[in-house]
């Protein structure tokens, strides 16, 4: 914390409870574009105007811009779980999920354990709240990001970076083999791989046992089935399963290469 008085910039935040205010010195910090010293007037119109589009895409670009977080990033969890606390629960709770990104970004000067370990108390009330919300999810594709949210919260990698492409239908990896791109897609029935040469032949997704899966994944399902979202706990499976590479035809192990490179939807 700086000495200086007039580098502290002070942000109401009304949580549950009450009316708080926490002091950080946003000058010292950074976020994508330089200091942070505009992060609290953001922060202050967000909470003042929660549908304002505009105020949303200035923190997401700045506090996780394409998934990197800075320094800034942290710091604005406790105000970002105070948002979420105040306003109706849903499927899609916009403070939750910029805090879910950030918490679960593996681009930035923290891991999930430094970040537990500095806010304990805001990652255990977002994490109650991303849980609560499943049931309130409108389709499978909130559903999808509602699950992702929560697992960033239980610290759970890759699953917390990756789920998403379930609801985009679509991710693309490396073989790890022989390093071809190639596209998964969880749009077809059943799901298929495609690589980047068009010559080569389409070879489909081998889902995976559910009796087999364990931790996140096993959680993952277990919860989707739990909340009816049927598709998606099979989709749970195609992403947990094999696929036999065009190129150079060695078997892909899906789980294991989200964990050891998340794989990306197109265009993220």
């Amino acid at each position: 914390m700086a000495e200086r008085a007039d580098a502290v910039l002070l942000l109401p935040i009304v949580t549950a409870s009450a009316s708080i205010a926490f002091m950080t010195d946003w000058a010292s910090l950074r976020h994508a574009y330089g200091s942070a010293a505009d992060v609290p007037g953001l922060l202050a119109g967000a909470l003042t105007e929660v549908d304002d589009r505009q105020v949303w895409d200035d923190l997401w670009s700045r506090l996780c811009h394409q998934g990197t977080v800075y320094s800034a990033s942290y710091p604005a969890l406790p105000a970002l779980a105070g948002m979420a606390s105040q306003l109706p629960a849903a499927g899609y709770v916009e403070p939750l999920a910029l805090a879910a990104a950030i918490v679960a970004s593996n681009d930035g000067p923290e891991d999930f354990r430094g970040v537990l370990r500095d806010y304990p108390g805001e990652i255990a009330a977002l994490r109650d709240m991303a849980e609560r919300n499943l049931d309130l999810a409108d389709d499978d594709v909130e559903f999808v990001y509602a699950l992702e949210a929560l697992m960033s919260f239980e610290g759970a990698s890759p699953w917390n970076r990756t789920l998403h492409v379930l609801a985009d239908q679509e991710m693309t990896l490396e073989c790890p083999r022989c390093g071809e791109q190639l596209t998964i897609s969880f749009e077809s029935m059943p799901p298929t791989t495609t690589a980047l040469d068009d010559d080569l032949p389409i070879t489909p997704v081998t889902p995976a046992d559910a009796a087999q899966l364990y931790g996140a994944a096993a959680r993952i399902q277990t919860l989707a089935l739990n909340h009816g979202h049927g598709a998606v706990a099979k989709s749970v499976l195609d992403l947990s399963g094999s696929t036999i590479c065009p190129a150079c035809e060695v078997t892909v192990d899906l789980s294991a290469t989200l964990g050891s490179a998340d794989a990306a939807s197109p265009g993220s």
